[in-house]
């Protein structure tokens, strides 16, 4: 049990440095989608849209346990603000291995995280939502829409 609170103490710290810092950016937005790998205990950091975003994962029971963090940019602070507000969302989603599950943002843009099939890796990437017609409703427990990562 220590192990594994020393872990989670080990990831909050990695999370605040790496987000402080911004090491190891991805920065998704161009017109060609950007990749990012993670292993686990390994945050990736990177912009989309207003928000930057900060995640990583842990590899349990066959599922990737991912939690993600949002905040606005520091450079997109509202007109006239000195300090941006820097209030941070946090996102959690078990992932079966070999599955994807992607969070909407508002601005039109999709966060796809795919977890390997073993549970020891996943990607990330950024997509754009393109409205189109199923043939069969996507089931919400594949596809999120988070509020917070476009507002």
């Amino acid at each position: 049990m220590m192990n594994f609170v020393k872990k989670i103490i080990v990831a909050t710290a990695l999370t605040g440095v790496l987000a402080a810092a911004n090491l190891g950016a991805v920065q998704a937005g161009d017109s060609s989608p950007v990749e990012s790998h993670m292993k686990p205990l390994y945050a990736v950091s990177f912009d989309v849209g207003s928000k930057h975003v900060l995640s990583y994962f842990l590899s349990k029971n066959s599922q990737c346990d991912l939690a993600i963090f949002a905040t606005d940019r520091p450079d997109k602070a509202a007109e006239g603000d000195y300090i941006p507000t820097l209030t941070t969302s946090r996102f959690h989603a078990a992932i079966d291995g070999g599955k994807t599950v992607h969070f909407d943002t508002a601005e039109g843009k999709s966060l796809e995280y795919a977890c390997a099939t073993d549970a020891q890796a996943m990607s990330v990437k950024e997509v754009n939502q393109v409205a189109a017609t199923s043939p069969r409703p996507q089931s919400r427990a594949n596809k999120v829409a988070v509020a917070g990562l476009g507002e």
